[in-house]
């Protein structure tokens, strides 16, 4: 089975009956939206114009009640205990956005309770992901026990270390997201678990990033505090001040932006744009992130790579410190994370040349794989540079670095392989690894992207087969090809679309951004920014820029003739002044024999 294709393959909506067509442009006309975005909500599910316009206006009035959460009683009335007994709380996050936000959240609002609690983030070089033993001895020396450990984004699989917690003396939360055991005896026996995932949970929304859930923790606890004459509804605080928090890692860690988390997120947005808390006023200046609206991408490429990269170098408590810290020291510490994140860029690109190259042999001996190995590659840049081999070869692939960790076995130590995956649409990255399990130590994730760990002296053998076993899976031939939402013509108005689309935001997981395709067109103006594609383009009679990222190698199609443009339509502002732009996904020559597929 060929994974890789010479041209794009454009996939398209089918035709909507006759019917169909007339109620979404009823819908449209009642939405005061154009017609293309009408069939566009239509074709989402939105047929009906209440429910359409409350997607559009969502409102916090809809959240649901936090009540059905299993196990969220119970942490309420435990922190309730702790803090009236004046005990100590740790908080224990992890060291990407979700995890780092998480923790901040909830140590944030723990200080408004006057509790300052002892907060810790595993190093990515040197720790094990989330909660271990050896953090937890860590902390427990810390803390006059007993004391009250609360886990964010980790901790459902962890029923060791839990299990040493209780015996050093401290009560467990956990709040989680993640997958529980399949198991029930393999479940922490923690005092209390907040976890969506959870079978016998009855909370409606599973989706939730670890931020998420503890978003929903500190509601209750703010309720519970109201009961007990701690606050009153004037002065309790106001949790809407928080959702910045939670928008930044409920995007970051690619949650999908429907229902409960749509609700959040699209008004997170409206609070990172006000810029209420100092790192986040000092980190929007650093990227040039000014005043106003404020997208899921700026988190996504802007906000989010740059609290990444203190994790990636294993100094997550500087996201943390930004995040918490007052106005006298932000402008500082968001330029020590500028700096990270430039530091990161410069191990990325002196990873990428090598990797690329071993890509090109593989892909030379007929390999419909990419398995990538550096012994001095840096473990926080690996993911990374597996999702930019994906790009760029459209195949799956798993990046790997020598661990300076020896694992201990039976036969004593081993070297081992640390290794970081990424897939392409319609093949399940999990499920292939699951079929290779005999020649890997231990692995998880999901269907587009893992983690895994192999032993350096199986690594040519599990290189192989798992090349073998990709090659034999099924693989979901609607999801290879480049989905197209609409074709533009020259009577539809790019401004009029652009207002329409905004109010569709944010757009993410769960709610793409649509891809328009405009055919048979001359792209002007054609060159290379380094390895991104420049031009500009006439579209409904406006003269619009464009950009292709890493689309460089396009530059020969774009160039010879008439072609066919998909692209996703941006507003920037440039001087003060906004404009529409063109963001290319795609560019193929229009008289080549591309198969435009139905979905």
């Amino acid at each position: 089975m060929a994974l890789r294709r010479e041209q794009p393959l454009y996939i398209f909506p089918s035709s909507l009956p006759p019917a169909e067509i007339a109620i979404s442009q009823k819908l449209a006309g009642h939405l005061g939206l154009p017609q293309i975005i009408g069939e566009l909500l239509y074709r989402r599910g939105w047929t009906n114009p209440e429910k359409a316009a409350l997607f559009l206006s969502p409102q916090l009035a809809e959240l649901p009640s936090p009540t059905g959460l299993k196990g969220l009683d119970g942490a309420v009335d435990l922190l309730a205990q702790t803090i009236q007994a004046g005990q100590q709380v740790v908080i224990h996050g992890d060291y990407d956005v979700d995890g780092i936000t998480a923790t901040v959240l909830l140590t944030d609002f723990l200080a408004k309770l006057g509790i300052e609690a002892i907060w810790h983030l595993p190093n990515r070089l040197t720790d094990d992901y989330g909660l271990t033993i050896k953090s937890v001895a860590g902390l427990a020396k810390k803390v006059c026990m007993p004391a009250l450990m609360i886990t964010v984004d980790c901790g459902i699989t962890c029923a060791e270390e839990v299990a040493y917690a209780k015996k050093l003396g401290f009560r467990v939360i956990i709040t989680d997201h993640h997958r529980p055991p399949s198991d029930p005896a393999r479940m922490p026996q923690a005092d209390a678990v907040i976890n969506p995932q959870q079978t016998d949970c009855t909370f409606a929304y599973k989706g939730l990033s670890g931020v998420g859930v503890a978003f929903f923790l500190i509601t209750a606890l703010r309720r519970k505090m109201v009961e007990q004459g701690v606050w009153t509804q004037k002065n309790m605080p106001n949790l809407r001040d928080s959702l910045d928090l939670v928008a930044l890692g409920t995007v970051a860690d690619v949650m999908p932006l429907t229902g409960l988390n749509r609700i959040i997120v699209r008004a997170g947005l409206e609070v990172l744009a006000e810029q209420r808390r100092p790192g986040i006023q000092a980190l929007c200046k650093v990227t040039r992130i000014g005043q106003g609206m404020v997208t899921a991408e700026d988190i996504a490429f802007q906000l989010a790579p740059r609290i990444n990269a203190a994790g990636r170098l294993g100094t997550p408590e500087l996201a943390a410190e930004l995040l918490l810290c007052t106005k006298n020291n932000a402008k500082d510490l968001a330029q020590e994370l500028e700096q990270a994140n430039l530091y990161r860029r410069e191990l990325e690109a002196a990873v990428l040349d090598e990797a690329t190259r071993q890509a090109e042999k593989q892909l030379k001996k007929g390999m419909e794989t990419l398995v990538l190995y550096g012994r001095n590659w840096h473990l926080g840049v690996i993911g990374i540079i597996a999702s930019r081999m994906v790009d760029r070869f459209q195949l799956p692939a798993l990046v790997f670095t020598g661990d300076t960790l020896p694992s201990s076995t039976e036969e004593g130590e081993i070297t081992v392989l640390k290794g970081s995956g990424r897939s392409v649409p319609g093949l399940n990255l999990h499920q292939a690894l699951e079929l290779c399990q005999e020649q890997i130590l231990r692995f998880g994730g999901h269907a587009m992207a893992a983690g895994l760990t192999v032993r350096q002296d199986a690594f040519a053998d599990f290189r192989d087969l798992f090349d073998q076993q990709v090659q034999t899976m099924e693989r979901n031939e609607q999801d290879q090809g480049i989905k197209v939402d609409a074709v533009l013509d020259d009577q539809q108005n790019c401004r009029d679309i652009l207002r329409g689309l905004q109010q569709m935001e944010p757009f993410g997981e769960g709610n793409p951004e649509p891809v328009f395709l405009a055919r048979n067109i001359q792209l002007e103006d054609v060159h290379c920014l380094r390895e991104h594609l420049k031009f500009s383009v006439r579209l409904n009679g406006t003269q619009l820029g464009g950009i292709g990222f890493f689309m460089a190698e396009q530059q020969a199609p774009a160039v010879a003739g008439r072609v066919d443009l998909a692209f996703r339509l941006k507003e920037s502002c440039f001087r003060g002044k906004k404009r529409i732009d063109v963001r290319a996904v795609a560019v193929s020559p229009a008289d080549c024999k591309v198969d435009y597929s139905s979905r």
